[in-house]
């Protein structure tokens, strides 16, 4: 049976053809009262939901939602052009406006009463449906803002009632986003709490509606779209993070590097959700781009966010700090660093063996165990990858936990204080191989030892960047996010969600071109190759193409796609176009 469920969860990817609702032929062509007949088909159905929602590592050459945006990330360290923000044309098509799984989530609704099944069991296989459904449009509302709703399966036909319904104009975006809290809330109630490995339980459905309640609700706070909504996605998000919490099922992994480099990630308590990889059956390709590729590297600004290993940021101790070596940078600071990014300086024209050079000089290696490199085995090459990829996390449910409490205290709904450091932040940093000393709260500032402190690089990044000014205790929530979840597939939505694509503006944020400080005279070899700020040493400059230009509020916002648009036209319907790209 196992061998089975790998091998059509391996054919799914080839079955999930992207293409609108309005272009589907009926999934239900096959006589519904021969299928609904045992849970067993039920669970089949339900596979085909798992990949597009928990992709993990991908598949073949594919890397899932890891690594996400590497040019549009200030996590990266790349040559950009000037306009690779500002898209100027609304593409025809576009992949991700489908409602394709919508339907089939909305069938499984429709039709899971014919199971000869409890009230009870009926009600848990509605509720993974329509968990489903509110995980995808919780991300056409993140896309595209307002979207049509459908909570039924559209009949095809000429009957005006069927075609008002098929080719409805887009719902408000708050509307939806009532009706994805309603199924998070009926899946929450009735999933089952345990219905086996590598299913979606009653936890997972509230771990996930706390990364996209909090995802939605700081969005509508942060772009002026509607507080009171904003507040209630955020309390969400509060609520669904402190139910897992609570459960006592979960707890941060001794180790973090084991997180993201094991064969088999069954029996860690951190997992919520995980995706498994089987040599032959299902692989991937997510080492290659840390072993066998040259990479563009990784950012001065990612790589200066780590903590010094005293708790403070390396700024607060020294206002002008400028390690010159790869020793200087690497001692004394957040072990996690060194887990995220190997241990010296891979500069091109230096010996980098077993590896390849990376053009900022940082060389990730977060999903890679280096020792394993010296002899490596066939599943670490290509696209034979099968580690495990975590799909869903405890230590996100508790940096969920931690934002949603601190945007709630700011909109006066809540009292955020040391408790809320202490049952989700401080989890993380006492880690056993990271063990960073706690972020503490002195009347509202971050601390550490007793001692409040303040990022220098916070004002400085800030004074010139939209979306109001993040206090100091904010910035440190946020840090904490970026360095325990970085490369993960979550920073740029970060940033459209707080407002904050400015920080991959030079104007705003100069290090997101720069990499590693070296002495071109160590590097005669390829020094003419490798730019610099300064005429004989300073950080590794990648944007040699040109200054990116500042964002702009089309860059937070998909466009409808203009066939879409001229299809409904054809019908005699109306699609409307968001505003910011009319």
């Amino acid at each position: 049976m196992k061998k089975r469920i790998y091998l059509l969860i391996a054919l799914l990817p080839l079955l999930a053809a992207s293409c609108s609702l309005l272009d589907q032929k009926p999934y239900d062509d096959f006589t519904d009262e021969e299928f609904w007949k045992s849970e067993a088909q039920a669970r089949s159905y339900m596979y085909g939901f798992y990949t597009s929602v928990f992709a993990g590592y991908g598949s073949g050459w594919s890397h899932g939602p890891f690594l996400m945006g590497q040019t549009l990330n200030d996590d990266f360290a790349s040559d950009v052009d000037q306009q690779d923000l500002q898209p100027v044309v609304v593409p025809v098509s576009d992949g991700s406006w489908s409602f394709s799984n919508v339907r089939k989530a909305n069938y499984v609704i429709e039709n899971v009463h014919r199971l000869p099944l409890s009230d009870k069991d009926i009600a848990h296989w509605e509720g993974v449906a329509r968990f489903f459904r509110a995980c995808y449009y919780s991300n056409l509302v993140f896309l595209y803002g307002d979207v049509p709703w459908y909570d039924k399966v559209p009949k095809v036909s000429n009957k005006k009632e069927d075609m008002d319904y098929l080719y409805k104009d887009r719902d408000p975006r708050t509307e939806v986003d009532q009706h994805i809290m309603e199924d998070f809330k009926f899946a929450m109630d009735n999933v089952r709490e345990n219905d086996g490995q590598l299913q979606v339980n009653k936890y997972v459905v509230a771990g996930m509606a706390s990364r996209f309640l909090l995802r939605e609700g700081t969005y509508l706070k942060y772009h002026n779209i509607d507080l009171n909504m904003a507040a209630t996605c955020l309390q969400f998000a509060y609520d669904a993070a402190d139910m897992v919490m609570k459960s006592g099922r979960y707890e941060i992994a001794p180790s973090y590097k084991a997180l993201f480099v094991s064969d088999n990630l069954a029996g860690n308590k951190e997992m919520l959700m995980y995706r498994h990889y089987v040599d032959g059956v299902l692989s991937h390709s997510t080492l290659s781009y840390s072993f066998t590729e040259t990479q563009a590297g990784l950012s001065k600004s990612l790589a200066e966010s780590f903590v010094n290993a005293d708790g403070l940021p390396v700024y607060v101790a020294d206002e002008y700090w400028t390690p010159r070596t790869d020793t200087e940078f690497f001692t004394n600071r957040d072990p996690r660093l060194t887990q995220v990014i190997r241990p010296k300086y891979y500069i091109k024209g230096t010996d980098c063996s077993p590896f390849q050079y990376a053009l900022s000089g940082y060389s990730w290696n977060k999903f890679m165990d280096d020792s394993r490199a010296t002899n490596p085995e066939p599943t670490w090459a290509s696209n034979k990858n099968v580690i495990d990829a975590p799909c869903l996390r405890y230590a996100e449910v508790l940096l969920n936990y931690a934002e949603a409490a601190y945007e709630l205290s700011l909109l006066g709904k809540y009292t955020f204080g040391q408790t809320d450091l202490d049952r989700s932040i401080n989890l993380i940093r006492a880690r056993a191989d990271v063990n960073l000393p706690p972020l503490q709260d002195m009347g509202g500032s971050p601390a550490v030892g007793g001692v409040a402190f303040d990022d220098p690089m916070r004002l400085q990044i800030e004074q010139n960047a939209d979306g109001g000014l993040t206090s100091s205790m904010l910035w440190e929530i946020r840090r904490e996010r970026r360095v325990e979840l970085c490369l993960e597939g979550f920073r740029l939505n970060d940033l459209k969600r707080w407002r904050k694509l400015d920080y991959l503006w030079n104007g705003c944020n100069p290090d997101i071109r720069y990499g590693a400080y070296i002495v071109l005279a160590n590097y005669p070899s390829k020094a003419d190759e490798i730019v610099v700020e300064g005429s004989t040493e300073g950080y590794i400059l990648r944007n040699t193409l040109g200054a990116r230009n500042r964002p702009i509020p089309r860059n937070y916002i998909s466009p409808i796609p203009s066939g879409q648009i001229s299809l409904y036209k054809s019908k005699g319907y109306t699609l409307t176009q968001n505003p910011e790209w009319e």
